[in-house]
């Protein structure tokens, strides 16, 4: 199904913003690469729902960066998004990786904004016993290893595959850069959770599913467990054979998984 990309003005600030689709809303939040794209599995939930994809500010063509200094900034800044789009009701709201961590927040915050809540390998917790792996200045070859669970998967053959940036297209090497400084704003200190969020999950009145991929190198599946069990009603549902990225390593199951929860 083809998708079209436009320019949302939200509040003054300009939003890359894909859609495709019929049907009830669905905000997806994307994390920080691979997922900031569109892709096949978006495809597949667009046959049900009408799939909204924004960048993040300082990802792709967004701006509003100057305006964000922490995980608040970047709720404050969804919750002027949603009011922007104009919705007849509020949005299924799906989010991976650190797109999930601001899910979490928003529903949490605003529990009215929020229909159904999906959070895929989400950041935002911190566990003694189950630490996020480490993620800046981590070369690609090793960041492969912590994202997929099979090394012969395209994306992790190219990631391995970097072994001198200089030889990379300009543009990518730029777009990559203003990523992680997009990332590092919200998610540098503390790193990629806040100490408030756990103990706020009951505040979560959105049936949620929790979906983690069970060979995630990057944030253990001790996270989902956590998450599935501080949010109330949540159901926890493991995807083997798979890394940090369901929705693009296994985006059939995925597809499924979440098709399903949200009809």
């Amino acid at each position: 199904m083809s998708h079209t990309t436009l320019m949302l003005d939200v509040r003054g600030t300009a939003v890359e913003l894909r859609r495709a689709g019929p049907g009830a809303p669905l905000l997806y939040l994307h994390g920080g690469g691979g997922d900031s794209e569109w892709l096949p599995v978006f495809d597949r939930w667009a046959e049900h729902f009408t799939v909204y994809h924004p960048s993040h500010p300082g990802f792709g063509k967004s701006g509003g960066l100057e305006h964000i200094d922490g995980i608040e900034d970047l709720v404050f800044h969804y919750v002027d998004v949603i009011a922007a789009l104009g919705l007849q009701g509020p949005p299924h709201v799906v989010g991976q990786s650190f797109g999930g961590w601001v899910a979490a927040e928003i529903a949490q915050r605003y529990p009215q904004l929020v229909q159904r809540l999906v959070l895929i390998d989400a950041a935002g917790l911190w566990l003694d016993e189950a630490p996020m792996a480490e993620m800046f200045g981590t070369e690609p070859q090793e960041l492969a290893k912590l994202l997929f669970y099979d090394q012969q998967h395209p994306l992790a053959v190219a990631m391995s595959s970097i072994t001198d940036f200089t030889q990379l297209p300009e543009e990518m090497i730029l777009n990559q850069l203003k990523a992680m400084e997009a990332l590092a704003k919200v998610a540098w200190n503390p790193y990629f959770h806040n100490p408030k969020l756990e103990r706020r999950l009951d505040r979560i009145t959105a049936p949620t599913l929790v979906v983690w991929g069970r060979q995630d190198g990057l944030i253990p599946l001790a996270h989902g467990e956590r998450y599935a069990s501080r949010i109330p009603g949540a159901r926890l549902a493991v995807i083997d054979k798979c890394g940090h990225l369901p929705v693009i390593e296994q985006p059939d199951k995925v597809g499924e998984l979440v098709t399903a929860f949200l009809r």
